[in-house]
């Protein structure tokens, strides 16, 4: 008989703005001291998309948004779906190709 595994902690997502048009998102869930609790730095540019440089996974695979809500609810969406898979599925595989004469 195995112990099932406990949950992880849900990820309480915090907004920080250190310019006028710049942010980054933390991870409330993780102590400060922890260099994991930054998640991403997000710029809004001059057409107003949000462009976020993801620094953790799991993360959303786009990295333009048209707002804040919209790029919150993708990262939980990513983290959800990390969430739900075994953590004994290999890797994704990457093929490799002789180098080109």
């Amino acid at each position: 008989m195995t112990v099932p595994e406990a949950p992880l902690p849900a990820s309480v997502w915090e907004v920080i703005q250190i310019a006028r048009s710049a942010w980054r998102i933390c991870d409330g869930a993780v102590a400060e001291s922890d260099a994991a609790r930054l998640v991403a730095y997000v710029d809004r540019n001059e057409t107003g998309i949000y462009d976020v440089l993801w620094l953790r996974s799991p993360c959303p695979t786009r990295s333009s948004y048209h707002d804040l809500d919209e790029l919150l609810a993708e990262l939980d969406a990513a983290v959800a779906d990390a969430m739900a898979l075994p953590r004994s599925i290999r890797p994704t595989h990457i093929p490799h190709f002789p180098p080109r004469r």
